[in-house]
């Protein structure tokens, strides 16, 4: 991109460290190789490609677990208005569903901040903190991923959306508090999924 260059038109590619100009032909850039950085900094044991994947791994699991307990309170609850109930092999995982799902959104949380902290450290050594937009957007979207788990965390273990048992509560500030919750673990989860795709752009290239 042209707001990677510097004010003389170059950049050093993320990926491998070679110089490039950035040269415009009809609008797009075009990369002109001019050196390379032979003694670019290559860390051995690379922590923040292996921390991401904690998060990556264990949020969508969070969120599918909150959504199986979420669809099988509200059957319940329509079962009960009409003088029914569920099985009980559906209504009996509700509570452990719950439990591992508060675990796996904690641990999305705590291993962010990990990978937040090692992502930085290679962009400080590796990228000598060279403003590349990929970057800077990482960076960003980083701060709001924590943000939201964190709230989204606040929120799956106050007591005021889900009940000790698992199960929903159905009353007016539930309903409500439970759809700001599925929005922002749904919001979390298209954070997530570009900081993943911009993260193998960096390891990989287009």
């Amino acid at each position: 991109s042209f707001h990677d260059a510097d004010k003389d038109g170059l950049l050093v590619c993320p990926l491998c460290g070679i110089v490039i100009e950035v040269t415009d032909v009809f609008g797009h850039p075009l990369p002109v190789v001019h050196d390379v950085e032979i003694k670019r900094h290559q860390p051995k044991m690379r922590i923040h490609p292996l921390s991401t994947h904690i998060p990556i791994g264990l949020f969508p699991f969070a969120l599918l677990g909150m959504l199986y307990v979420f669809i099988i309170s509200v059957i319940q609850y329509f079962y009960l208005q009409g003088g029914f109930t569920l099985d009980e092999i559906f209504l009996q995982y509700v509570p452990s569903v719950k439990k591992m799902s508060d675990i796996f959104l904690l641990l999305s949380v705590v291993f962010s901040l990990i990978t937040f902290a090692s992502g930085y450290y290679d962009w400080y050594r590796r990228y000598e903190k060279r403003k590349y937009r990929m970057i800077t957007v990482k960076i960003y979207f980083s701060f709001l991923f924590l943000l939201l788990g964190v709230i989204a965390f606040i929120l799956q273990t106050s007591g005021l959306i889900f009940a000790g048992n698992g199960f929903v509560f159905f009353n007016p500030l539930s309903v409500i508090l439970a759809c700001v919750y599925f929005l922002i673990m749904f919001a979390n989860m298209c954070v997530i999924a570009t900081l993943g795709h911009i993260g193998g752009l960096l390891v990989f290239g287009k």
